[in-house]
């Protein structure tokens, strides 16, 4: 019987593979760990077991330790380490060419026939991904499964949405997969990756007191009693939350004061971002503190020098090349010189910082959104923190109802993607409310927890036109006005689960490509996964080199509108003017479309707002039809989704009327009253 999880040890132990040794170079070859290195196994979660496999693939959202892995996984095995995010000709031929370099012969396929089980890892796909063109990336994949008839296994690291896409084309070349994700630290690794950090970053810290333990496993408690339900420990056992914790113990903290604190507030179980948020502040205060010494000396108050807000601009500015801290509470100029001589080696070594780096992705996250409206950070240093980790978004959101520029919606966007994790579902949607303002939520919903949902307004940059400058998935954009997409050096990625309306829509650059998705898991939930909508004018590159099946594009326009290759075979029409009844039932092959289990036992559903966004009433026609739809017990609503209920499971039939699936005729007695029905409640509406 497969196993649904496994310890990283046993996943090593797996392998049936010898030693894999050759020339190594700085991208590939067998990894050598720093001194004192910390690696805490994480506990792995079975997504698609395979007896056997060619292919073994390892996922985890940002920040989670994929690279960490990687490196103690080809050590551990002994096989070499292929780096991607270090050699930039991802292509066709690399593999071979790398290899041919590693076993010092041109005739792989022999070498690879004479090794027993031989094994190469290949860490960093998203980077190369993000890098190379769709061509390139195509034939990247492809390229392994040769190699794997001869016998050759990999081992593939990267997040979730990449591997997914990855999977699909493994499938076509027939190659077996066994995807497992690193999902958390369990509790005792906790404890040891916590205590490794603490003696990392500070060698005289002695962890085995009692007063220390204390204090430990009061925040690690803390923070787990403001988490929800299982995402508890999900939350708690994600590293970077972890550094927090450690930051917390490193360098003359008081433990009593930190217990005694912590089981406090532990009890008051806050929100876990708060409560992370309070971890964060308090660590700035504590640096603060250190400094009262140096500040009296110099004739300062102690209570103006060095305070939360001068921290940051000292960071800021040794790790982000912004302008030092103004210091205008410091009147006379040589005392201005002498602070500065004494705080600038003092700023380098802060809690946030490590090796002249930012010290986690929570620190650098945390940072960002305190600066989230200043010039501090470029628009594409921004995204580039979105893309680390879902706390740019966690810390952002938490302020309240938020006003974004493009870039920063396209920062949080990539935030939110980032923090995926096996069984959470997104939703980002953007809606045109009035002249150039759009109003807009993120969602995201971890297995069974509540819905976290963060709402924003959006300003365009320029008038009439909305600039899509972020990612182009799990995002759906409703507009009168025009919609651009700019053009990427690599091709314009679109999707998964991608949906734009608007009166036109202008992609630029030179292709289009598409990111493959799996099956969907729901028989008839046929919505194609990127759905463009143009009443006026739609713009397209002129070529793309991994065109989607029919069924997973749609090109939604007015009959006018005409095509040329490759992008006819994609065209349907647009109806400006639609009866009642035939958007009736688009609203309900919407929900047949859009509701699925997402892995999950149970009522299919789907978000509410992906819901709205998709179908063809206004919000009060919409809502109108919903409550309808309730008040006739064929779904139910919780937490920001709508759920089709089981008992309607009979009913279920294809919203596109794909050949041999049940079409709506098919179960018209059941879906007739209810189609009556809303015809009434949104008359007059």
């Amino acid at each position: 019987m497969l196993e649904s999880t496994r310890t990283f040890d046993a996943l090593c132990c797996s392998f049936d593979s010898s030693p894999f040794g050759g020339k190594e170079t700085n991208s590939f070859g067998i990894p050598v760990k720093p001194e004192g290195d910390l690696f805490v196994p994480p506990l792995l979660l079975a997504k698609e077991p395979q007896e056997d496999p060619h292919v073994t693939m390892i996922s985890a959202r940002g920040a989670a330790g994929k690279s960490k892995a990687a490196t103690e996984l080809a050590s551990c095995l002994n096989v070499p380490l292929w780096r991607l995010d270090l050699d930039k000709a991802v292509s066709g031929t690399s593999l071979e060419y790398m290899l041919s370099q590693y076993l010092g012969s041109h005739d792989v396929t022999k070498k690879i026939d004479q090794a027993r089980s031989p094994i190469v890892i290949i860490d960093s796909l998203d980077e190369a991904r993000a890098r190379v063109s769709s061509v390139s990336w195509i034939e990247f994949i492809e390229s392994l499964g040769p190699l794997a008839k001869h016998g050759l296994r990999y081992i593939l690291l990267g997040r979730e949405r990449t591997l997914e896409e990855v999977w699909a084309m493994l499938y076509d070349l027939d190659l077996s997969v066994y995807w497992w994700e690193i999902s958390h630290f369990a509790p005792e690794q906790c404890v040891e990756y916590v205590d490794g950090l603490v003696k990392k970053r500070d060698p005289g810290a002695n962890c085995a007191t009692d007063e220390y333990e204390n204090a430990r496993n009061a925040i690690i408690e803390a923070l787990r009693s403001s988490a929800e339900g299982a995402y508890a420990e999900t939350f708690v056992g994600y590293p970077p939350v972890l550094d927090a914790v450690a930051a917390m113990l490193i360098k003359n903290a008081n433990f009593l004061t930190i217990r005694q604190r912590f089981e406090s507030e532990g009890s008051q179980a806050e929100g876990r971002i708060e409560l992370l948020e309070d971890i964060l502040n308090k660590l700035l205060a504590r640096d603060q503190e250190k400094i009262k010494d140096v500040a009296k000396g110099l004739g300062i108050d102690p209570s103006a020098s060095y305070t939360p807000r001068e921290q940051i601009e000292w960071i800021c500015h040794l790790l982000e090349n912004a302008d030092p801290p103004g210091l205008s509470y410091i009147s006379t100029v040589g005392v201005r010189q002498r602070y500065v001589e004494q705080i600038e080696p003092f700023a380098r070594d802060h809690t946030f910082c490590s090796d002249g780096k930012w010290a986690s992705p929570i620190f650098e996250a945390y940072v960002a959104s305190i600066e989230f409206d200043c010039a501090t950070f470029s628009p594409e240093r921004m995204i580039e923190i979105g893309h680390k980790s879902g706390f740019l978004l966690d810390f952002a959101g938490g302020k309240g109802d938020l006003l974004v520029t493009e870039s920063q919606f396209a920062a949080l966007h990539a935030s939110i993607i980032a923090s995926e994790w096996a069984k959470s579902m997104t939703s980002i949607s953007v809606n045109q409310t009035s002249g150039d303002s759009y109003e807009g939520t993120f969602v995201i919903r971890r297995g069974d927890e509540r819905a976290r949902v963060t709402s924003f307004d959006l300003i365009p940059d320029e008038d009439g036109v909305l600039q899509l400058v972020g990612p182009l998935a799990e995002l759906s954009v409703r507009s009168r006005n025009t919609v651009t997409v700019p053009g990427r050096p690599q091709g314009t990625v679109l999707g998964p689960d991608l949906f734009i309306h608007a009166s036109t829509v202008r992609f630029e650059g030179e292709a289009l490509e598409f990111a493959r998705r799996r099956e969907v898991d729901a028989p008839g939930a046929t919505e194609p996964s990127v759905v463009i909508e143009a009443r006026e004018a739609l713009k397209l590159p002129p070529m793309s080199t991994q065109l989607p099946p029919e069924s997973e594009f749609e090109l939604r326009v007015p009959k006018a509108i005409k095509f040329g290759y490759p992008w006819y075979n994609y065209k349907t029409e647009l109806v400006d003017k639609e009866s009642p009844n035939k958007k009736v039932v688009r609203l309900l092959n919407k929900l047949m479309n859009l509701t699925r289990n997402h892995g999950h036992p149970g009522e299919r559903g789907t978000f509410i707002k992906r819901f709205e966004g998709r179908q063809p009433f206004q919000p009060e026609q919409f809502n109108a039809a919903l409550r309808t739809l309730v008040e006739m017990n064929v779904v139910r609503v919780d937490d920001n989704m709508v759920f089709l209920r089981d008992e309607w499971e009979a009913h279920r039939y294809s919203g596109k009327s794909l050949t041999g699936q049940r079409r709506l005729e098919d179960v018209m007695d059941a879906w007739g009253p209810v189609i009556v029905a809303i015809e009434e409640s949104i008359r007059g509406k």
